[in-house]
């Protein structure tokens, strides 16, 4: 089994969440990352120029992690470490609680660790 394929799940842990409103607060979700840990990011209080800014910093680390970006709802991101899945029922359930509070990050759920 090489270094890309995928084992089996041995732990779950939970996803934090994270809504930055200023460059600065940008390093932690990406520190995160490094660790081994995704995390969800909220935009929608930060305005289209932070979105635009945030995106471009996480989609350069995320490249050299070798992880993915996914967009959940409008202005809401997952980042995800190599080795890492969120089961499709539970991203589903992270969009629909993100688009129903709109107002504060979603709580953490369960995630796949391989």
């Amino acid at each position: 089994m090489d270094a890309t394929t995928p084992r089996k799940a041995r732990a779950r842990a939970t996803v934090p969440a994270i809504a930055p409103t200023t460059y600065d607060d940008f390093r932690q979700p990406v520190d995160r990352l490094c660790d081994g840990i995704p995390m969800l990011v909220d935009l929608d209080h930060g305005g289209e120029t932070l979105e635009r800014r945030f995106l471009d910093f996480a989609a350069g680390a995320v490249y050299a992690l070798s992880g993915h970006i996914e967009r959940i709802a409008p202005h809401a991101y997952l980042l995800m470490p190599r080795g890492v899945e969120l089961p499709p029922e539970d991203v589903h359930h992270l969009r629909e609680q993100h688009l129903a509070s709109r107002h504060a990050p979603a709580p953490g759920i369960s995630v796949r660790r391989f």
